[in-house]
């Protein structure tokens, strides 16, 4: 099912226009397939300059789309820069963060930390895809994390600066001693990401690097289970253990912790995101055998696949 029967566009008291949820949604299904109003490119210097560029996109506009992004929030109306500032307010990030997008439907989700959707841009087709995170029961409100991965102090700042947000969910309402102990985790997730991804140690020492993946998958797991951030960083995790054991040529290994990567991907990016399908070709590739397979049977750690993997067990 896909299309308005899955959301509602509502008006919540506080919020204003916002997205609920109008069946029962299951976790993994696609709520919504959007092509932008417009894409503008984040390289402006000064303030003036993205104010003029973002006129002449406007202008380009037809008027019902003109009328469209004029009917989204803005946070901060009495900007000098009223173009720039209904902009950021909305503005969804995509192409590797150098360009963001507005969009008619997507802009009007709203945040929170432990939220139940997770937004993809898909650039070989260009739109944004918005997958349930979790089970969403019909008329529960369809929500982002606007600022994933953030300490308690960090985010709210950021989310009353950009958004004029005092966030109150769940993990913002925790007591004063929990609060403390979830940046804790977030800090050191944020350390062992640093540390897994030391090359030399990758080559030098492959168990303990392991080790670090498995440390950071438990601590994913405990912090960011139940919410939508879960599963993008999981699958981050295992990628950089795939790339330890595809290293080290323990290739039984490499094929367990690329099909999970491929499930926890699949689920918030869809059959038809263009690494998910890179993925499932790997994964269906019947391998024939090269000169390379022929040096890797020297190495310490290989395996084919299919065989007893040798280096997974250093990750639990």
């Amino acid at each position: 099912m896909h299309g308005p029967q899955l959301y509602k566009i509502v008006e919540i008291p506080g919020k204003g226009r916002s997205l609920v949820a109008g069946v029962n949604i299951i976790q993994g299904q696609r709520i919504l397939c959007e092509r932008p109003l417009f894409t503008c490119p984040l390289i402006w210097t000064a303030y003036e300059d993205f104010e003029k560029h973002l006129a002449n996109i406007i202008a380009s506009l037809s008027t019902s789309e003109q009328e469209t992004f004029f009917a989204l929030h803005n946070a901060n109306p009495n900007n000098e820069h009223p173009l720039l500032a209904r902009f950021v307010t909305n503005a969804i990030a995509c192409q590797d963060r150098t360009v963001a997008a507005v969009y008619a439907t997507a802009c009007l989700i709203n945040h929170s930390c432990q939220a139940n959707s997770l937004g993809r841009w898909n650039p070989e087709v260009r739109v944004e895809t918005v997958h349930a995170t979790q089970d969403i029961q019909a008329e529960a409100e369809i929500l982002f994390d606007y600022v994933s991965c953030m300490t308690y102090g960090v985010r709210q700042e950021k989310l009353r600066r950009l958004w004029g947000i005092s966030c109150t969910c769940v993990l913002c309402s925790l007591p004063p001693n929990e609060i403390q102990e979830s940046d804790a985790r977030r800090k050191q997730i944020n350390e062992l990401f640093d540390q897994s991804g030391d090359m030399q140690r990758m080559i030098d020492q492959p168990e303990q690097s392991l080790k670090i993946c498995g440390q950071l998958m438990k601590l994913i797991h405990k912090e960011y289970a139940g919410g939508s951030q879960y599963f993008a960083m999981s699958a981050q995790a295992i990628d950089i253990a795939y790339r330890i054991c595809t290293t080290h040529s323990d290739l039984a290994s490499a094929g367990i912790l690329q099909k999970k990567s491929y499930n926890l991907r699949l689920l918030c990016e869809g059959s038809d995101g263009p690494l998910v399908r890179q993925m499932k070709s790997a994964i269906e590739y019947k391998h024939q055998d090269t000169p390379m397979d022929a040096m890797r049977r020297f190495a310490k750690w290989y395996s084919k696949r299919g065989d007893e993997p040798r280096l997974l067990k250093y990750m639990e």
